[in-house]
């Protein structure tokens, strides 16, 4: 089975959602989400699709690019653990509406983190406002060197990450071994589906130390503790 162009937008839209100014406090750790507003606003430029590539084990991944000025501790996992979710279990017209209640949702929320595998950072954006004429000027290019680093990733860095992914998946499915493998983390998001589905519709709360209770949640998941 091979990604098509219509989930390719799909992905797209859910992703868009993210772009512009948004207090993630939401989506970074525990230990940061309790700093004031000013601390976790952050700013997304881009967030879309990249090609879909197939790796040597036959299996196809799809990249996804963001760009901001800046991101806060777990931010770029929790907007991907989040937007798999709506993807997986959420309808076509359910997404967006969806995704911008939680944005914008003050309260805390337990958003799902994505495992780390694959997250890298492919270059830094130097720019310099122009305010005379407005927008922005480039000060390092990497255009002369675009080819030598997509040699780089499809030498080095892609084999490196198909390689862990295989390895772990090997490890099986446990709550130590959840954010190590793709494979790994989408079985137990599914195995909780129920659990996490009623949480985002405002049934339950889970607290930001329920990830144990999750995990150990049997097929379609359940309601809150007891005690």
């Amino acid at each position: 089975v091979r990604v098509t162009p219509e989930e390719l937008r799909s992905v797209n839209e859910v992703l868009e959602c993210y772009v512009g100014s948004h207090d993630f406090h939401n989506f970074t750790a525990d230990k940061c989400s309790d700093e004031s507003p000013t601390e976790t606003v952050r700013y997304v430029t881009r967030f879309s699709c990249g090609e879909p590539r197939l790796n040597s084990f036959g299996v196809e991944y799809v990249s996804l690019i963001v760009e901001g000025d800046s991101f806060i501790y777990h931010q770029i996992r929790k907007m991907v653990g989040l937007a798999i979710y709506m993807l997986r279990f959420r309808e076509d017209g359910e997404r967006v509406p969806e995704m911008k209640r939680i944005l914008g949702d003050p309260r805390r929320r337990f958003v799902p983190l994505a495992p780390s595998l694959g997250l890298m950072l492919e270059r830094v954006m130097f720019q310099k406002e122009n305010k005379t004429h407005g927008g922005y000027h480039t000060l390092l290019d990497f255009g002369c060197v675009e080819r030598q680093m997509l040699e780089f990733k499809v030498s080095r860095v892609y084999p490196e990450i198909d390689s862990k992914e295989q390895a772990e998946q090997k490890k099986g499915e446990s709550s130590q071994h959840l954010h190590s493998s793709m494979h790994v983390w989408l079985k137990f998001i599914d195995r909780t589906r129920q659990a996490w589905t009623k949480y985002f519709d405002d049934l339950w709360m889970p607290g930001p130390t329920d990830l144990d209770w999750l995990f150990n949640q049997g097929s379609g998941g359940g309601g809150p503790r007891n005690g």
